[in-house]
């Protein structure tokens, strides 16, 4: 009897297996394998479209490239042929620098313009014409900039100085001089004056970098950054980026003839110049920066530092470090020209005016001996 109901139990079980089976298979399957056909579609679809636009897209910036490319080809030339080299050039070792040289040789020192990161010998118009009027002065194109060709050596500060020594001698331009660097230019004159002590008459520091100033900024490893980010805008004027974006080149030319803010505007869009302040960023704390720290004293060599009032960022600590400046040598003097930025301190002729008077007072003090502002 009781066999007989495990029996009956076990066939009851079954039958209610069976029923829920059915009914999966009869009213549950269906919509959920509708709903996974069209699951399926739909993805097929959207991955389709996915595809269709990464290869539009695709497409689009490759043709961009194309055009971007020919149009900056056909750029270069049009700039090479409107604006061509107002200087000279000179053998700086396998390779030549652009010199623009004015005024007569006087008997007095020689004045070297050096200029700041991204920036060219025409940025020094108003100071070099001034100056011209009573002394020799030089400015140039640093190697990879303006009409200079690009060098294959490293881009610090030592290695800039030997160049442009070796520019001047094989143009004839000998000592004495006193040279004047403005922005990383002040690295370059440093190191100058320390590699070619006996050449050197006096300094002027025109808003001059400090080695350590990245040291003294609030982002770590800044210059690391700008040098990572002047690579990839140096790579995209290959396509013409710097024909859209000018704003750098709008911001050193400000207060300039307008000739030479367009020659600015088309040196600013070449890849070589990006790719050269890379350089000198990315070598300016490991390498620029203990060039300059170990160097030999200047002694009592006429140093003129001249800084600007008005600091767009990092105003508190740029200003400190301008004041240490003045402890290169036993022989400053220091003056903040009000006003100015550290740009329209060279590109507006009534701040220039002060430069080229400032660099006037360090050549009187290298020829008659008496201390800077006696």
């Amino acid at each position: 009897m009781q066999k007989t109901a495990s029996i009956q139990q076990a066939k009851s079980d079954q039958s209610a297996r069976t029923n829920r089976l059915v009914f999966v298979l009869r009213y549950l399957m269906p919509p959920v394998g509708l709903a996974l056909l069209v699951f399926i579609i739909l993805a097929a679809i959207a991955f389709a479209w996915v595809r269709v636009g990464l290869l539009i897209l695709g497409l689009a910036l490759a043709g961009l490239a194309l055009v971007g490319g020919i149009y900056q080809a056909r750029a270069v030339q049009r700039d090479r042929r409107d604006f061509p080299p107002a200087g000279i050039f000179s053998d700086a070792g396998g390779f030549k620098l652009h010199l623009l040289v004015m005024g007569a040789d006087t008997g007095k020192p020689t004045v070297i313009l050096e200029s700041g990161m991204a920036s060219f010998a025409i940025n020094w118009h108003w100071v070099q014409t001034e100056l011209a009027r009573d002394t020799r002065v030089v400015a140039y194109d640093r190697a990879g900039f303006g009409w200079s060709d690009v060098s294959p050596n490293p881009r610090d500060a030592q290695q800039c100085a030997r160049e442009l020594h070796t520019a001047l001698i094989n143009a004839g331009v000998a000592g004495p001089y006193v040279l004047a660097g403005w922005s990383f230019g002040g690295l370059v004159v440093r190191a100058f004056a320390d590699l070619f002590a006996d050449e050197v008459a006096g300094l002027t520091l025109v808003d001059a970098s400090h080695p350590d100033q990245w040291l003294h900024m609030p982002v770590p490893n800044a210059e690391r950054l700008m040098s990572r980010m002047m690579s990839v805008q140096g790579e995209l004027c290959r396509f013409g980026f710097g024909r859209v974006v000018k704003g750098a080149a709008k911001l050193l030319a400000e207060g300039l003839p307008e000739r030479h803010r367009q020659a600015i505007a088309a040196w600013c869009a070449l890849r070589a110049c990006w790719k050269t302040e890379a350089q000198q960023a990315g070598l300016w704390t490991d390498v620029s920066r203990p060039q300059i720290n170990n160097a030999r004293s200047l002694g009592n060599l006429p140093v003129y530092v001249l800084s600007v009032s008005e600091q767009s960022l990092y105003g508190e600590q740029l200003t400190r470090l301008q004041e240490d400046l003045t402890t290169v040598s036993s022989n400053t003097k220091r003056s903040i020209v009000q006003g100015a930025t550290h740009e329209t301190l060279v590109a507006e002729s009534r701040y220039a005016a002060q430069v080229a008077q400032a660099i006037r007072q360090v050549i009187e003090s290298a020829q008659t001996g008496d201390p800077l502002g006696h």
